[in-house]
Parts: C-alpha cells; sequence; structure tokens
C-alpha cells in the first residue's frame, strides 16, 4: 500500500455527517420508546385503579 499525497489527503471527505437515514432511525427509536412508556403508564393507571378487563 503506498502513502497518500498532501494534494490527495486534502481531497478525501467523509466521516461525521448526519444524513437522512440516521435522523430516521433515531426519530422511530424515539416514537418506539414513547408508545413502549404510553402503554405501560396506561398498564399501571389502569391496575391502581383497578379498571381491568376480565379474561375470558
Amino acid at each position: 500500500m503506498r502513502k497518500c499525497r498532501t494534494e490527495e489527503l486534502e481531497n478525501i471527505y467523509g466521516g461525521t455527517t448526519v444524513s437522512s437515514g440516521i435522523i430516521n432511525a433515531f426519530t422511530n427509536i424515539i416514537k418506539v420508546l414513547m408508545d413502549a412508556g404510553h402503554g405501560v403508564g396506561s398498564a399501571l393507571r389502569r391496575i391502581g385503579e383497578g379498571n381491568l378487563c376480565p379474561l375470558e
């Protein structure tokens, strides 16, 4: 493997760019966590109030 010259190193692009795919993935993770929290919170509230659906 050969070493890059300074001119070649100056033309290298990459690294820490944030793409729309990464933003979309984080948004989906946040949505899933919020939905899970909503479900757990609703279940805890219903248990505390004694308002559970009977299992048949």
